[in-house]
C-alpha cells in the first residue's frame, strides 16, 4: 500500500509534492529502522493518550468559562440588587434632607437666625435638637445633622449639642463651593479625623461617615445660600452586603469618580482613602454602563473577575473583585482530577502495550536467536511457541524448516560419503604405470646385479602397498595398519634409492589404536623422498611423529631434503603436486588435504613449513577417530 501510494505521488507533476515525497520516505523509513516493540508501544501511548489528553483540555476549557459566565451573572444579578437597594437609602437620605429643608423652624432660622441674640440662639439650639430628635432618634445610621449659614455659622440640628463635630473650615468651604452649585442636588463626600477640629464618640457611633450635603434656600427669597448637612455612619452601605458570601477573597466596595473608597468591608480597602489601583477606577468611570458590566482584570499582578454597578442617585459605583484563583480552583481540582486519570490511562497504556507488543516481539526475539544459532551450525535450535497467532504459525513453519534442512543435510552427507568411497575406489584403482615400470625395472636390475637375493623382499614390499590401494575393505584403519603401510613403501623406496637416506619413527603408542583414512600419510612421505630427498645432494633423513593433544591427532613428517619455495608452498595446497611426477598412488597433498577437510572439517587439514636448502615440515591434524562411521 506504501509503494503504491509514493508510487502514484511520483507521477503527479510540479515540485509542491517533492518535499511532501520525501518526507514520507523519511517518516517511512524511521518507522522501519524503528523496533516493532517501541513502535508498538509509542502507536499504544499516543492513541490512548492524546485523545484523553485533548479531551481534557476542552474539558477544563469549557468548565472553565461555564463557571466563570455563571459567576458573572450571579455578580451582576447581586450588584444589580445591591445597588437598588443602596439607591432605595440614598432615596431615603434626599427625601430626609428635603423634608428638613422645608419645616417650618428650618425657614425661621434662615429666615432670623442673623437677627438673633445669643440666648435666643440657644433656644434655638434646644429647641430643634428636641424636635428633630423626635424625627431621627429611631435612625441608626443618621448621627448628626448640621445647618451652616451663609456666614458659616453651625447649628446642630440632631445629635449631641455639647459634644458635637466641628468640621474645618476649609472643609466647610469646600461643601459649599460643591453644593451650591448643583442648586439643591445632593453632593455626597466622605468625612474623616483628617476634616474635623474635633470628633466625639457617641457610644456605638462611628468616628468616620458620609456626608449628604444640599444647598437649601429661603422660601421668602428663594436664594439657597446656606447648606444642610447631614452625616451617615458609613455602616449604612456595608451593612446591606456584610452578610453576603459570594466566593471567597472576594471585595465589596463602593467607590466615587475620584477613586475615593465611600464604602468596604475589607480593612484593607480603607474608608475616604484613595483606591490603589487607579486604571480600574478610570475603566469603570469611562465607561459608566447604565446596567453594569463584567470584565477581567489584572491587579497587583493577580487575575480578577470584576463586576461593577452604577448607582442612580450617585455617582458612584459597587464594585466587586472575584480572584480566578478562587474561579479556577474547581477547574484546577477538575483538571487534576483529569490529569491524575490520564497518568493512571498512560501507566495502563504502557503496561497495555508492553503486554501486546512483547506478545509479538519475544516469539519474534526468540526466532531471531534461533535463526542466529543456526547460521552458526547449530539445527537442533528449534522455537517453542503453541500460540496460533500468526507468529506461531511462522514458528512451528520454521521447525518445520528445520527438521527438513536437517534431513537435506545428512541426506547430502550420506551423497558425500558415498562420492568420496568411490572417489577414493576411483584413486585406488589408479596405479600409476610409470611407477610400477621403475619398480619392475629396478627389480630386474637388482636381480642382474645381485643374482636375486633381496627380490623376495621388495616384491613382498610391494604386494602389501598393492594390497591397500587395490583391496576392499573399511575407508578407515588403524594408525599401527597405515604405519606397516609406509614402512612398505619405505623399503621399496630405500632400494630405489640405494639407501641414501634414513627414516625415524616417533610414534606415541597412545595413538596406535586409533582409526585414520586410508592412504593419509604415504602421499606425505612419498613427496618427502621424491620432491626433497630425491633432488638434494646429500644424505636424507625423514622423521615421522605422532602424538595427541587434547581431542587431536598430530602427525607430522620432516625431512632435510631441498624445501620448498614460498611461491610454490602458497601454491601448493590449491594445485595439488606436479601431475607429470610419477607417484604410487596419484594422490597429491591438496588430495589429502581435501579428504581431510571434507570427512572431519574445515578446522582440519594440512599444514605446510618449509625453508628451502634445509627443511620441509608437513603436520596432519585430525580428530581422535575410534571406528565410528563419520
Amino acid at each position: 500500500m506504501y509503494t503504491h501510494f509514493v508510487r502514484k505521488m511520483s507521477y503527479r507533476s510540479g515540485p509542491r509534492f517533492g518535499f511532501l515525497r520525501k518526507l514520507i520516505n523519511k517518516i517511512w523509513h524511521g518507522i522501519r529502522h524503528t523496533k516493532i516493540q517501541t513502535r508498538l508501544m509509542i502507536s499504544f501511548i499516543l492513541l490512548s493518550s492524546i485523545p484523553l489528553f485533548v479531551t481534557g483540555y476542552f474539558s477544563y476549557y469549557n468548565s472553565s468559562n461555564t463557571i466563570r459566565d455563571k459567576i458573572s451573572a450571579y455578580s451582576l444579578m447581586l450588584m444589580n440588587q445591591i445597588g437598588k437597594n443602596i439607591d432605595d437609602q440614598l432615596v431615603r437620605l434626599i427625601n430626609d434632607s428635603i423634608a428638613i429643608e422645608f419645616t417650618d423652624i428650618v425657614q425661621d432660622t434662615l429666615l432670623n437666625y442673623d437677627k438673633m441674640t445669643e440666648w435666643e440662639k440657644n433656644s434655638l439650639q434646644y429647641e430643634m435638637s428636641y424636635v428633630f430628635s423626635r424625627n431621627f432618634s429611631y435612625l441608626n445610621y443618621e448621627s448628626n445633622i448640621m445647618l451652616v449659614t451663609m456666614n458659616r455659622e453651625v447649628i446642630t440640628l440632631y445629635g449631641d449639642w455639647n459634644i458635637r463635630i466641628n468640621l474645618k473650615d476649609d472643609y466647610i468651604d469646600f461643601l459649599f463651593d460643591s453644593a451650591v452649585p448643583k442648586d439643591g442636588v445632593p453632593f455626597w463626600s466622605t468625612v474623616s479625623s483628617e476634616n474635623v477640629d474635633h470628633f466625639a464618640r457617641l457610644g456605638s457611633r462611628d468616628e468616620e461617615g458620609i456626608l449628604i450635603t444640599r444647598a437649601i434656600k429661603n422660601a421668602t427669597t428663594d436664594v439657597r445660600e446656606s447648606i444642610l448637612i447631614i452625616m451617615i455612619s458609613k455602616r449604612i452601605f456595608s451593612d446591606i452586603y456584610k452578610d453576603l458570601d459570594i466566593v471567597a477573597n472576594t471585595d465589596i466596595f463602593v467607590i466615587n469618580s475620584k477613586g475615593i473608597i465611600v464604602s468596604s468591608t475589607n480593612p484593607e480597602i480603607a474608608f475616604s482613602s484613595e483606591y490603589k489601583y487607579p486604571l480600574l477606577t478610570q475603566k469603570i468611570f469611562q465607561n459608566n454602563s447604565s446596567k453594569g458590566e463584567v470584565f477581567d482584570m489584572s491587579l497587583g499582578g493577580s487575575n480578577y473577575l470584576v463586576a461593577t454597578y452604577p448607582l442612580k442617585h450617585a455617582d458612584w459605583q459597587i464594585v466587586t473583585t472575584i480572584p480566578y484563583s478562587y474561579l479556577n480552583s474547581e477547574s484546577k481540582m477538575h483538571g487534576l482530577s483529569i490529569m491524575f486519570l490520564g497518568i493512571v490511562c498512560f501507566i495502563l497504556a504502557i503496561i497495555l502495550s508492553l503486554l501486546i507488543s512483547g506478545s509479538i516481539s519475544v516469539p519474534l526475539a526468540n526466532l531471531i536467536q534461533s535463526m542466529n544459532k543456526v547460521k552458526k551450525g547449530n539445527l537442533d535450535v528449534y522455537v517453542s511457541d503453541h500460540s496460533n497467532d500468526e507468529v506461531g504459525e511462522v514458528a512451528r513453519n520454521y521447525n518445520t524448516m528445520l527438521i527438513n534442512l536437517k534431513e537435506l543435510i545428512n541426506e547430502v552427507r550420506e551423497m558425500e560419503k558415498q562420492k568420496r568411497k568411490a572417489e577414493f575406489k576411483a584413486l585406488q584403482a589408479k596405479i600409476n604405470p610409470h611407477f610400477l615400470s621403475n619398480t619392475l625395472n629396478t627389480i630386474r636390475g637388482m636381480a642382474v646385479r645381485q643374482k636375486a637375493h633381496n627380490i623376495s623382499d621388495i616384491i613382498t614390499s610391494l604386494i602389501e602397498l598393492l594390497r591397500v590401494c587395490i583391496g576392499e575393505g573399511d575407508e578407515f584403519i588403524f594408525i599401527h595398519e597405515e604405519l606397516d603401510y609406509i614402512k612398505a613403501y619405505i623399503n621399496i623406496q630405500q632400494y630405489k634409492y640405494y639407501n641414501e637416506f634414513d627414516v625415524h619413527f616417533e610414534i606415541n603408542q597412545e595413538i596406535l589404536n586409533y582409526k585414520i583414512p586410508k592412504l593419509l600419510c604415504q602421499p606425505i612421505v612419498e613427496n618427502a623422498i621424491i620432491h626433497g630427498i630425491g633432488p638434494a645432494q646429500k644424505h636424507g633423513i625423514i622423521v615421522i611423529k605422532g602424538y595427541r593433544i587434547d581431542d587431536k591427532i598430530k602427525i607430522v613428517v620432516r625431512d632435510n631434503g631441498v624445501g620448498i619455495s614460498k611461491d610454490k608452498l602458497e601454491r601448493l595446497l590449491d594445485k595439488g603436486n606436479d601431475i607429470n611426477t610419477p607417484q604410487f598412488t596419484g594422490i597429491g597433498m591438496k588430495n589429502v588435504n581435501d579428504r581431510i577437510k571434507m570427512i572431519f572439517g574445515d578446522e582440519y587439514g594440512i599444514q605446510i613449513e618449509s625453508v628451502p636448502d634445509f627443511f620441509t615440515n608437513v603436520e596432519i591434524t585430525i580428530p581422535v577417530f575410534l571406528g565410528d562411521e563419520q
